[in-house]
């Protein structure tokens, strides 16, 4: 994964105080800490900091800091991954970052995009795709990071299943994620006609739709001989003719 580089400036000052005054002059305030590591408070650009979320894995993102102002020489430029970003709920602009200095010749464990690649056999033939996981977690060296993980999912036939325990990590990494759970399936479809009633059913009465196989031949109801009474009213007809014992 390519490393990008920001420039920020370290700060003496702490406390919720000194985090306004630094937004005031239009950046954020910033935490830098790691194992073995002394803590230090940074400001940051918040325009450059987005630059690099938007353009590359945005956590996953390995970040070149560049420390500047007294005292930087106690820090040196490490290598960081963002760990945390608060958001404003409404501009959602930038206003408190998290750095995590990563070791670079030790392993971390990292969440990573899935992309399924391929169209799967099955819904060439009607199925529907499901993809069950988005992210998947794996351990690695920082250098060795993928933007994605690429899954094959052409081979996929209706009802069939793609798991972790399927996928062949490359040499590089390993995968942390429960080897049981599910990446991606292939389902049957449901019948137009189905999917209606079940949404238009009040709620409280609507099953849970069992898709329909493609071929699957369906059960004709029983219907009743003329005149003949039906449910909990036939039952106690026939037991009132039958003798007591």
């Amino acid at each position: 994964m390519q490393q990008r580089e920001l420039e920020v400036a370290l700060r003496g000052e702490k406390g919720k105080g000194a985090a306004r005054r630094i937004r005031r002059e239009g950046k954020i305030p910033a935490v830098l800490y790691g194992p073995k590591r002394e803590t230090f408070h940074l400001a940051v650009k918040p325009e450059e900091l987005k630059k690099i979320l938007t353009s590359g894995a945005r956590e996953n993102t390995l970040i070149g800091l560049k420390i500047k102002g007294p005292g930087s020489d106690r820090v040196g430029n490490p290598v960081v991954m963002l760990k945390d970003l608060q958001v404003h709920p409404l501009s959602q602009s930038y206003l408190h970052a998290d750095f995590y200095a990563v070791a670079m010749d030790q392993k971390i464990e990292v969440d990573i995009p899935i992309r399924l690649v391929g169209k799967p056999e099955g819904v060439k033939l009607g199925g529907i795709q499901q993809q069950a996981m988005r992210d998947i977690r794996v351990r690695c060296l920082p250098t060795e990071i993928p933007e994605f993980l690429d899954v094959d999912v052409s081979a996929l036939k209706i009802g069939d299943s793609l798991h972790v325990r399927d996928l062949a990590p490359p040499e590089k990494f390993e995968f942390v994620t429960d080897q049981n759970f599910t990446v991606a399936s292939v389902v049957p479809p449901i019948s137009e006609a189905k999917y209606e009633q079940i949404v238009s059913a009040p709620e409280g009465e609507r099953e849970i739709a069992q898709p329909e196989r493609i071929g699957e031949k369906k059960e004709e109801p029983e219907v009743a001989e003329p005149g003949a009474k039906a449910g909990k009213e036939a039952k106690e007809a026939k037991e009132a003719k039958e003798p007591k014992k």
